[in-house]
């Protein structure tokens, strides 16, 4: 694809774009169908995201005078070495790129203007790119685009991808059109990024396990880099990924675990089971529950059976926003239950819960008929007590905690929470929370041996 600007004042007209290997033109192809509302375009290292992104968006400021496109990268401080960068580059001229020696956009013969600060571009024909970051998106919410471009969406670790779409596709209602959005991004994963490009799904909580409604507005390319005939390094990332665990998500534009997992030996082939797989199996009985909340976090409960193998089984999660624990609970009035809750609606089976730190909330729990204690809640130990229950018994092959399939939110956040995260208002854990409560209350023995029924 090359797209021509207006006549310049010397009166040639300029050219972007260049060669392209087939994925990423079966991706310009999508975007200019007018079949689509969001096109996606999935491959390896060296796929040539970058170039197909920023020549695209270019080439739409070109063709639509005094309109507005916007770059999204995961945010302004891994948008500058990277998406901010690669987009300069594409721009034609020499020294284009800002920061480096004499580095101007404004040396470009497109560009008449460019804003550093607010990381704005403005072409010769009017027509402003706005480049931004993923994590504060709502500061574009009042605006029209004409294109929109998110760079590297598999990495918006802090960004809900579902709200995201649903901004972007409000604020793409210009005449002039194209009126589409391009997501570039590496399988980084098995986050929100797979459930829509990959299993095409609703959010966990919010239909889960039900197709995305605008499926049928939406294009995946998946390109294996390995067939760009102009990945300079193509030979150096065969030696690096083919035949390891990462070689999906970095040559072939699928998808594998994520770098820096605090949680990494959790793996659904592994750990997740169908509900009917399990549930005949577990001892009479035995129940366990781990309760987290916060004011502003969703308010959790997880039930946790077991098998004859001694096996952890979470078999159901609670996961609800700004709900008053009486929903979780019922109300009870002087012993008697006058407004049911989830755990009576549920039927569920009575057990130990072991609760953040809020006597209300405990007392509460009690009154519902449940043992209820504040969980041990120190981070470091208990993280390593989930470790433990993760791994596979050398002597039988199976883990130590098994997972039915439907505890959503559950398996999302041991797809996502990052060692970097832990411990930061970052880190979407609420759910780990509660199961680390759980198991620290039955594995773990105070001092004075007042609390957990088992031992290191």
């Amino acid at each position: 694809m090359a797209t021509s600007s207006p006549a310049l004042a010397a009166g040639d007209p300029v050219e972007i774009g260049g060669s392209y290997w087939g994925a990423q033109l079966d991706v310009f192809d999508a975007l200019e169908s007018g079949e689509n509302d969001l096109v996606i375009f999935r491959t390896g290292y060296g796929g040539g995201k970058t170039v197909l992104g920023s020549d695209w968006v270019l080439g739409v400021g070109l063709q639509v005078p005094n309109g507005h496109s916007l770059v999204l990268a995961p945010d302004k401080a891994k948008g500058g070495p990277a998406t901010y960068k690669g987009f300069y580059e594409r721009l034609p001229g020499e020294n284009t790129v800002p920061n480096d020696a004499d580095g101007d956009p404004e040396n470009s013969p497109i560009v008449a203007g460019h804003h550093g600060t607010k990381n704005r571009t403005t072409l010769v024909n009017g027509h402003i790119i706005q480049l931004g970051g993923a994590d504060i998106w709502s500061r574009f919410a009042g605006t029209e685009f004409n294109a929109i471009w998110c760079d590297e969406v598999g990495h918006y670790d802090h960004t809900d991808l579902y709200d995201l779409h649903e901004m972007l596709i409000t604020r793409q209602r210009t005449e002039q059109g194209p009126n589409v959005t391009l997501w570039t991004s590496t399988g980084n994963g098995f986050n929100q990024f797979y459930d829509i490009s990959e299993r095409e799904m609703q959010p966990d909580g919010e239909g889960g396990e039900e197709k995305l409604p605008w499926a049928d507005r939406m294009a995946v390319i998946v390109g294996d880099s390995r067939d760009n005939p102009f990945h300079h390094e193509i030979e150096k990332m065969k030696a690096q990924f083919e035949g390891t665990a990462r070689e999906r998500q970095a040559l072939e534009g699928g998808f594998s675990a994520a770098e820096g997992l605090v949680y990494s030996s959790f793996s659904r082939k592994t750990h997740v089971r169908e509900r009917p797989d399990v549930v005949d199996r577990l001892v009479d009985g035995w129940r366990l529950y781990g309760y987290d909340y916060g004011h502003a976090d969703p308010r959790v409960l997880l039930e946790i059976g077991k098998t004859p193998a001694d096996q952890y089984v979470i078999l159901d999660e609670y996961y609800e926003p700004q709900q008053p624990v009486e929903k979780l609970t019922g109300k009870w009035d002087g012993g008697r239950l006058v407004r049911d809750g989830w755990l009576q609606q549920q039927n569920k089976r009575a057990g130990e819960v072991y609760c953040d730190h809020e006597p209300e909330h405990i007392e509460k729990f009690r009154k519902a008929g449940f043992e209820a204690d504040s969980a041990t809640k120190n981070l470091d130990e208990g993280i390593e007590e989930v470790r433990s229950v993760l791994e596979v018994d050398e002597a039988n092959g199976i883990p130590g905690l098994l997972v039915v399939d439907d505890c959503v939110n559950l398996i999302q956040e041991f797809q996502s929470y990052k060692e970097e995260d832990v411990g930061t208002s970052r880190a979407t854990d609420h759910a780990l929370d509660s199961l680390r409560y759980a198991i620290m209350g039955d594995r773990y023995v105070e001092e004075d041996g007042k609390s957990g029924s088992g031992t290191w």
